[in-house]
């Protein structure tokens, strides 16, 4: 048995060689396909919808096209990326709720904080140098 399953390995290697492969988009589309398998308990005509980014992971693995797996890799991470930092932000605003608020800049669209219960303050933009009157 064991001797078998070392030779599928073997044969696995050399059919994947020149193809994509794993990467963390493919990972992600495994994931997002249990919540449909979960649901299918309650809901079996659900379960159809797992295949879909199942066969697209599949597709993915197992394609030679470097160039398009790569773009479609950098567009999840740099979203990917932009989800976790807006997540950081709004942590940090709920921890510092009490103590700072948060003003976007008109100009450039900037976040900073500034202490509370200063009264009204003249304000500058870290990035454009904008500055106005609020009040914190």
């Amino acid at each position: 048995m064991r001797q078998w399953l070392e030779q599928l390995n073997r044969l696995y290697t050399v059919w994947m060689q020149g193809r994509y492969g794993r990467d963390e988009l493919n990972q992600f589309l495994v994931l997002i396909s249990l919540i449909p398998i979960f649901i299918s308990f309650f809901v079996p005509k659900v379960l159809y919808l797992a295949a879909f980014p199942i066969g697209f992971a599949v597709y993915r693995n197992c394609s030679r096209d470097y160039e398009k797996r790569r773009k479609e890799r950098d567009i999840y991470i740099r979203t990917f990326e932009d989800a976790a930092q807006w997540l950081k932000v709004q942590e940090r605003r709920w921890n510092d709720r009490k103590t700072h608020r948060y003003f976007t800049c008109e100009q450039c669209k900037a976040v900073f904080r500034v202490p509370k219960g200063k009264g009204n303050i003249e304000v500058t933009c870290p990035k454009c140098g904008d500055k106005k009157i609020r009040k914190s």
